[in-house]
């Protein structure tokens, strides 16, 4: 699977940004944050862009783990 882009190689929050606006946007990568459990505390000073790849590297790290098993 080498090959295969990951997300958060296709979309950037700059994608989000323009389809859906900057609160829509922000909203959209929060709603990802709360569904891997990141508190917003933790993440409020980082880009949209910082956050996506953020939230991606952990979704991407919990779907290797569900695999293994």
């Amino acid at each position: 699977m080498s090959g295969v882009p990951s997300c958060s190689d296709v979309l950037v929050f700059g994608d989000l940004e323009t389809r859906f606006g900057k609160d829509n946007a922000f909203a959209i990568v929060r709603t990802l944050e709360q569904f891997e459990g990141i508190l917003e505390e933790r993440v409020a000073r980082l880009s949209g862009e910082q956050r996506l790849r953020n939230v991606f590297s952990l979704m991407k790290a919990g779907i290797r783990g569900q695999t293994q098993h």
